[in-house]
């Protein structure tokens, strides 16, 4: 039998998660099952994906990199196969957050909600990356002030957003604005595929601190 590609029930489910208990139940239920559904069923690929732009605009393997919806770890585990070490992540989801700390390759964790401020001191991480969070049902642009709050001067994000909420939900209105306002340059801006299928999904954004 041949796999499914890109988006299932499952991820449609996901899509129409609302309040933060919705969301932390859903998780519970799928934490274990997560990485055989995404990479062996659906052939997710948008974590590689956005971990080798972060690669390219961050080489220094000493890096400290903090996970902004890790799951169970998707994302970092390709930066640990490419030799970054300084992994840190946090995820609403104490489930997903247990299937993380299981592969070994995070130096801390935390459960917690990126809707409210991140309890990391200010210039903590010399980059951020996102895979997967900011999407329907999940979390809206309003965490990027944190997220540039905890990045040094220099420092990198990478991360993904849902082609479909890149205006609508005011992504595209709020990247522009850290521009104009000299907090952040782009560094790179591409629509890319989530799956191993022919459809575009999403925005690879890459944007750098510059004060």
């Amino acid at each position: 039998m041949s796999k499914i590609k890109g988006p299932s029930t499952f991820v449609s489910e996901a899509y129409q998660l609302g309040d933060e208990a919705d969301t932390v139940d859903f998780y519970k239920k799928w934490a274990d099952d997560y990485d055989h559904q995404m990479l062996d069923e659906l052939e997710y690929v948008a974590p590689a994906g956005i971990a080798r732009l972060l690669c390219a605009h961050l080489p220094n393997k000493e890096a400290e990199i903090f996970d902004v919806g890790c799951g169970t770890g998707l994302t970092c585990r390709f930066l640990a196969d490419n030799g970054y070490k300084a992994l840190d992540g946090i995820d609403l989801s104490p489930d997903m957050v247990r299937v993380a700390r299981a592969l070994g390759i995070y130096r801390d964790l935390i459960v917690g909600d990126v809707n409210q401020p991140i309890q990391r001191p200010s210039a903590s991480y010399d980059g951020v990356i996102s895979s997967g969070t900011f999407t329907h049902g999940h979390v809206g642009p309003e965490p990027l002030d944190d997220i540039f709050r905890l990045l040094r001067t220099g420092g990198v994000l990478a991360c993904t957003v849902h082609r479909d909420l890149w205006e609508s939900r005011g992504f595209k209105q709020k990247f522009e604005m850290l521009v104009s306002s000299g907090t952040a340059r782009c560094l790179e801006l591409k629509t890319d595929r989530y799956y191993d299928t022919d459809n575009i999904e999403g925005w690879f954004c890459v944007y750098q601190k510059v004060t």
